[in-house]
């Protein structure tokens, strides 16, 4: 936001705090249209079951729009904050009084929140996905149609994803306690190399699950 109103840059903890809020905000976002997307998916399976083309042809091609979202926003989060960081680090340094601020602590606790809240939605996710295979076994028991290939792709998937979202609250955790650390010391910078190795997990998730949606893998 920085960059596009031409403000002058700061190194300033609170803004650096916000632009990773942001950035969390996208990649969580992204995660929950790829969820979406994924529950068009299940839907145009039991249209196709019931004979019902052109219902199934909608959801499919909803589905695949939708994924293809997911991952565009994983993708342009992950250039912004790039770009915002980068235009921010080339501003002037703020004074260690101001950065030892309890303003500047209640910032870095909506930053973990913000990690919490990620952590939450993506294992959430998972377990949806998870358990979709005992959707799949009851069709099987019911239609009497094999479902058996979805079922160990979508296992694989689930169990996955829930790793993601074990990582995120680790990852959260041990970023708050860095960034604590930091303020103490009169001085706070992101951890830049960890946000972009986070959001290209992300990213690659978003688009096999895009891959996947499609038909392509």
């Amino acid at each position: 936001m920085d960059i596009y109103k031409k403000l002058p840059p700061l190194q300033e903890p609170r803004l650096f705090m916000s632009t990773e809020r942001t950035y969390l905000s996208q990649l969580r976002f992204s995660i929950l249209v790829i969820s979406f997307a994924l529950g068009l998916t299940k839907i145009e399976w039991v249209a196709k079951m019931m004979n019902k083309g052109d219902i199934a042809e909608f959801l499919r091609t909803g589905a695949g729009a939708l994924a293809v979202i997911a991952t565009l926003v994983a993708a342009v989060g992950l250039f912004s904050f790039y770009k915002t960081m980068s235009y921010l680090k080339c501003g002037e340094q703020v004074d260690a009084k101001e950065v030892v601020d309890p303003r500047i602590y209640m910032a870095a606790e909506r930053t973990f929140l913000a990690w919490i809240r990620t952590a939450i939605a993506i294992t959430v996710f998972g377990f949806v996905i998870e358990k979709f295979e005992f959707f799949l076994v009851q069709l099987d028991r019911i239609l009497h149609i094999s479902t058996r290939v979805h079922h160990e792709k979508l296992f694989s998937i689930g169990a996955f994803i829930i790793g993601i979202g074990v990582l995120t609250l680790v990852l959260g955790t041990a970023n708050f306690y860095r960034t604590i650390s930091q303020i103490d010391r009169g001085f706070y910078r992101t951890n830049v190399w960890l946000y972009k190795a986070y959001g290209l997990v992300i990213f690659i998730t978003c688009l096999t699950l895009a891959f996947y949606i499609l038909e392509l893998i």
